[in-house]
């Protein structure tokens, strides 16, 4: 079925425009938001069961534009899209009906097009209240954890913004307020992330963004027991893959044995598995490799490599052709691609270009649920 764009962002922008005026102005709502959020939400007909027990209204008045260019982009952006971008694993999962709620990131003009083709398909798509730009984290290949230069999104900018796309109307309308307000958790929930992870997420994220470019991922590391040259990791709470371009969680879990999370995994990558055999394989391969962090020095991926522990130290088997390596020196990367084994140093690194370097080696294991 065929989603209007004209009709379905004149009802959006009428409902976005009067809730919004309402948060900022209605004392009754503001109070309801913060005692008993899913009544103030089903006030205005939208209705869900992860709502949070509370949710704080806005400080203030709120700079927002509200119109058909800004939720669904300019027409003259409504053309063919980018094939690539329907290759995203949550895109995948959404079309496949395991995922609520999808969120891409990317440029405007590309967005307007994936909106348009996901529209033509039955599915309600709103652009996100803001614009911004990626802030690139070092030594990850381009990967951003976080943004800059967040400001109310104009239409036609051409710069980044957000894409809530999903199945019906009411959690894109909530989805587009959760980032407008900033309820994150909210947000997290509708995604189809574990309510676990969301508090986590929470909790974490100011001292992710200050310490660590907004890797959760090192904060769950350094947190971990005792550690650490070598720390077991299971495939379905993979995070770090994500910044080679594998992923089959879009969410940092609250712990890296997460059980909601695992069981999360196992379900999505049935579903992959289904659909998408061949892709799903192949992300399976990457998540199950052992995998080199080096804090401020970048990542190495092991595909198909094993871990050797021994009396005398652990070492790492691996093929050097199916190495992948971002954010490294040249005088790391070309230690590790011109040879076939590393082995753990004395003093809780690992031995590269002649010296201990710190860093954890993640033994990422299959299980028997696979």
């Amino acid at each position: 079925m065929l989603v209007e764009g004209a009709t379905w962002s004149g009802r959006a922008a009428r409902s976005l425009r009067a809730f919004v005026e309402a948060a900022c102005q209605d004392e009754k709502l503001r109070r309801l938001l913060e005692i008993d959020p899913a009544t103030a939400l089903r006030e205005w007909q939208w209705e869900s069961d992860v709502v949070p027990a509370s949710l704080p209204p806005p400080m203030g008045a709120v700079s927002v534009c509200i119109d058909d260019a800004s939720l669904l982009g300019p027409i003259a952006w409504r053309t063919e899209t980018d094939k690539a971008l329907l290759r995203q694993t949550q895109l995948r999962l959404l079309l496949a009906g395991a995922k609520p709620l999808a969120l891409i990131h990317g440029s405007e003009q590309s967005l307007t097009a994936l909106a348009a083709w996901m529209r033509a398909r039955g599915y309600y798509t709103l652009l996100g209240p803001h614009e911004f730009l990626p802030q690139h984290d070092s030594c990850k290949g381009g990967y951003s954890n976080r943004m800059t230069k967040v400001t109310s999104a104009r239409a036609g900018s051409g710069a980044w913004r957000g894409l809530l796309v999903a199945p019906d109307e009411q959690t894109v309308l909530m989805a587009w307020l959760c980032q407008l307000f900033g309820w994150e958790s909210f947000l997290g929930r509708l995604l189809g992330y574990p309510s676990c992870c969301c508090k986590a997420f929470e909790d974490r994220w100011p001292i992710a963004a200050s310490n660590h470019e907004g890797d959760v991922g090192l904060m769950l590391l350094e947190e971990s027991e005792a550690a650490p040259t070598v720390h077991n990791l299971s495939w379905t709470t993979n995070i770090f893959s994500r910044y080679f371009g594998w992923e089959i969680i879009q969410h940092f879990p609250c712990r890296l044995d997460c059980p909601a999370t695992t069981n999360l995994a196992r379900r999505y990558f049935a579903v992959l598995t289904h659909y998408w055999p061949a892709e799903a394989q192949e992300i399976l391969g990457y998540l199950a490799s052992p995998l080199l962090v080096i804090p401020n020095h970048g990542y190495s991926l092991f595909r198909g490599g094993c871990v050797i522990r021994e009396n005398n130290g652990t070492s790492l088997i691996y093929d050097p052709e199916q190495v992948r390596i971002i954010g490294m020196d040249s005088m790391f990367t070309d230690e590790i691609v011109s040879s076939s084994r590393l082995t753990a140093g004395m003093n809780g690194g690992w031995k590269i270009a002649g010296g201990d370097v710190p860093g954890w080696l993640l033994d990422v294991s299959l299980d028997e649920a696979v």
